[in-house]
């Protein structure tokens, strides 16, 4: 990225509140609803949100997805913005399941309430700061397919002190977006196991609309985590640690922390009907 973006998306016409959270949306999820525009320029609905709507969908910078019962979600899809961020093939940028963007709303909901975290933006970002700065290798962040791994290419990643990120406590955040299980949870830990460790001080906070799945998502994160016969690593992995601690500028001492986070605002109950089109399932808002 060369040029201030946000500077970038107000010579297209837009304040510096708006283009701040076009920024944000683009950069963390590429959806968005207008309470949380609302909520992030701190006022309440009215002329102002719906200002920011009719300039951004009139430019086609936004495309207005209807899911009927006053429900609407908006796809920041523009590929000049995307171009302006460097990162035109971003993902953000493509139409996305139902339960993906459900994802990406909550995200965005994570991000406006943790806006005092510096995130890490994109998927370069990570790779540098978890291998430079951690001490993570790269077989711990990068697929088969030699992608960042697609539960942290996904996820917001937060480091609480921007002074001194090599010690920094780092903030993971998965999403549930209405899981029936913590079976998807429980893969995540397993995939995410030696890059958690290589970091050493982290939180993993689970965030979803019920409270349904905590105990159970607790519970796996101790048996992970927290246990004696997990915390004892064999010979073998000792020394493994000590290698991936030796590339850290500095050790960092292992401290697992788990919080949940209960998202109190209603979103769309996304599906798709017969014919594959995006429809609404009218939910109360809050």
């Amino acid at each position: 990225m060369g040029a201030d973006p946000i500077a970038a998306f107000e010579s297209l016409g837009y304040t510096e509140r708006e283009a701040a959270f076009l920024y944000l949306v683009a950069i963390h999820s590429g959806y968005f609803v207008r309470r949380q525009f609302d909520y992030f320029t701190d006022r309440n609905k009215g002329a102002l949100v719906m200002r920011f709507l009719q300039k951004a969908s009139s430019a086609g910078h936004v495309e207005i997805l209807d899911y009927g019962q006053g429900w609407h979600v908006y796809h920041v899809a523009a590929r000049a913005l995307y171009r302006v961020l460097g990162t035109v093939d971003s993902q953000n940028r493509r139409r996305k399941g139902d339960a993906q963007i459900r994802t990406r709303l909550m995200a965005l909901d994570y991000v406006l309430d943790h806006e005092e975290d510096r995130y890490l933006e994109s998927a370069e970002e990570k790779v540098r700061f978890f291998t430079q700065l951690r001490g993570a290798t790269h077989e711990t962040i990068i697929d088969e397919h030699g992608r960042l791994h697609p539960f942290l290419s996904s996820m917001p990643v937060g480091i609480v002190n921007r002074s001194q990120p090599a010690q920094s406590l780092v903030r993971f955040a998965f999403i549930d977006e209405g899981l029936a299980t913590v079976t998807k949870f429980t893969r995540f830990l397993s995939a995410l196991d030696p890059l958690l460790r290589t970091v050493g001080n982290f939180e993993l906070i689970y965030v979803a609309t019920s409270n349904f799945n905590f105990s159970a998502a607790e519970a796996a994160f101790r048996r992970q985590f927290l246990s004696r016969s997990v915390q004892a690593p064999s010979l073998f992995e000792k020394h493994s640690q000590g290698m991936a601690r030796s590339a850290s500028k500095s050790s960092v001492p292992f401290c697992p922390q788990f919080t949940t986070l209960l998202l109190r605002s209603s979103f769309p109950r996304l599906r798709r009907n017969a014919d594959g089109v995006l429809i609404g399932v009218h939910k109360e808002r809050a």
